[in-house]
């Protein structure tokens, strides 16, 4: 074993002495085989040389080896999460990494600001060698320079490209209609999606239990209205079983096109709100683990929260309503301003022009 990591180790090194071929390489470790959310928008909008590799951990000792090449062959590399190799290897003089992160604004902390099971000199390593970070306001780069122990002037106000869809009328209308050509009977109903995010004990994910009555949800529902969960990507857990008719699980659906459909979004520490008031779709915030969840925040949570904050499951669905009838459409529009106010429907193209530059040598 130990002679097989040593060879790998320099075969490794020898792809530093390859050509730099003139390439853009899209890197992610958050689905297999595909592109997501803002590098799906990229790469779509950028006409030069590039690849994907996508794939999830963990990595088979050939992948390793096809990464570090890729990795130390490829001019400019296009991240969303972690890329765990670059705290091994440098990149070479000349190539540029731009870290696209999935997220928006500054919700929960993370990195070198929160629990995590990485050291702060991991922490550091993985982010060290980014060229531009792009983020969706001018608010978000403090948060985000601290987070990933980078100079201020690294953290670049862009926008998130996976936004563009949302703010073009054209793009969400067909994103709603063909979601209601694959739901027909969802048509003319309140959609309420619940889109909580994953839940962590001492840095590692867990199991979470919303802690609903399921039962008591479907019958205070009215026929004109639905409740759609959709489950963060990482969990596996179903939060409920058997079949409802007024609750469904969406969680194989984007969360995109589910914002282009809803009424109200129900979520609780998910940056997935800043999405929704782009679309000016109201939030509830039900956070029935308030007390104990061990993540802080980039501001005072839930006061400066754009919504109501329950704890209960059953004062969910009055909530909801009450939102729906009086939105509180002023601390919305303030709340969307400072998380979001670079995202104006062209951050794909002001990305794809950093690209270019740096392929460029610009």
């Amino acid at each position: 074993m130990k002679f097989v990591k040593a060879a790998g180790r320099a075969v490794r090194s020898s792809f530093r002495y390859l050509p730099l071929r003139r390439r853009v390489l899209f890197y992610t470790v958050r689905a297999d085989g595909r592109l997501l959310d803002n590098a799906e928008s990229v790469y779509g909008a950028l006409d030069e040389k590039k690849l994907i590799f996508a794939q999830r951990l963990p990595h088979t000792e050939a992948k390793k080896l096809l990464q570090y090449y890729l990795l130390l062959t490829s001019k400019v590399i296009v991240t969303d999460d972690y890329i765990r190799y670059l705290r091994t290897v440098r990149l070479r003089p000349r190539q540029k990494l731009i870290q696209i992160w999935h997220a928006g604004g500054y919700m929960k902390k993370f990195g070198l600001d929160a629990p995590s099971s990485l050291t702060p000199e991991e922490e550091r390593a993985t982010h060290s060698q980014y060229d531009a970070v792009i983020v969706s306001s001018e608010g978000s780069r403090a948060c985000f320079s601290s987070a990933m122990g980078l100079e201020i002037d690294r953290i670049l106000p862009l926008g998130l490209p996976r936004t563009d869809m949302l703010l073009s009328a054209e793009k969400k209308e067909k994103a709603r209609a063909d979601f209601y050509k694959r739901f027909p009977g969802l048509t003319g109903r309140r959609l309420y999606v619940y889109c909580p995010t994953f839940r962590e004990k001492d840095g590692k994910r867990i199991d979470f239990d919303p802690l609903l009555d399921w039962d008591a949800i479907e019958n205070s529902l009215r026929d004109d209205e639905t409740l759609v969960v959709h489950r963060h990507p990482v969990m596996k857990n179903p939060f409920f079983v058997g079949s409802y008719a007024h609750i469904v699980d969406l969680s194989a659906e984007s969360m995109n096109t589910l914002l282009c459909a809803a009424d109200v979004l129900i979520t609780d520490y998910s940056s997935v709100v800043l999405d929704a008031l782009l679309l000016d779709i109201p939030p509830v915030f039900y956070c029935p683990d308030l007390n104990t969840y061990e993540r802080d925040f980039y501001f005072s949570f839930p006061r400066e929260l754009p919504g109501d904050t329950l704890t209960r499951g059953e004062l969910l669905v009055e909530a909801i309503r009450r939102t729906l009838e009086n939105p509180p459409s002023e601390k919305m529009k303030n709340f969307r301003r400072d998380h979001m106010g670079a995202c104006d429907g062209s951050s794909t193209k002001r990305v794809v022009s950093l690209i270019r530059d740096y392929l460029n040598g610009r």
